[in-house]
């Protein structure tokens, strides 16, 4: 699982248009223009997420024009950069924050291990794992080996 920051977004956003849409932006910027009345009409946070797929939620501004940037397309530019993984996009908004001030972004990709590895492979894991001081990663394949180890007993 891979979690990305507003910044981590944006960065691969900008990656990603060049190479996707062939332009090449100026500056990318968040909106709350996506057919809400108003943020201070609100008096609550509220969130956007992939449900909200067709909301404009990014001001792509180029040369001679400003484009719109959908959530989809955000969801697609990850999705470019993470090709096997499953993206989920949040954006939170405070309706009392300063003016101009965009949505607090998130966005988490998890990767399907439908992959069947044996006990050897994840022993071998397990051991990188340990080497590189990721413990979220060793739990994950530890969890993942006793399963293993367990669904091989039965069979």
């Amino acid at each position: 699982m891979i979690k990305l920051n507003t910044v981590e977004i944006i960065e691969i956003i900008k990656k990603q248009i060049p190479k996707v849409m062939n332009i090449k932006p100026v500056e990318l910027k968040f909106t709350d223009d996506f057919g809400r009345a108003s943020l201070a009409a609100t008096e609550h946070k509220f969130t956007l997420t992939n449900q909200h797929y067709s909301a404009k939620v990014m001001d792509c501004v180029l040369e001679t024009q400003v484009r719109p940037i959908l959530m989809c397309e955000i969801i697609y530019f990850l999705k470019c950069e993470f090709i096997d993984g499953h993206v989920d996009v949040r954006l939170d908004y405070e309706a009392c924050s300063e003016e101009g001030r965009g949505p607090v972004a998130s966005a988490v990709i998890t990767f399907d291990h439908a992959t069947e590895l044996g006990v050897e492979e994840l022993a071998d894991l397990i051991d990188l794992a340990l080497h590189m001081n990721d413990k979220t990663w060793f739990e994950e394949l530890s969890s993942q080996y006793v399963k293993t180890k367990a669904g091989a007993s039965i069979r």
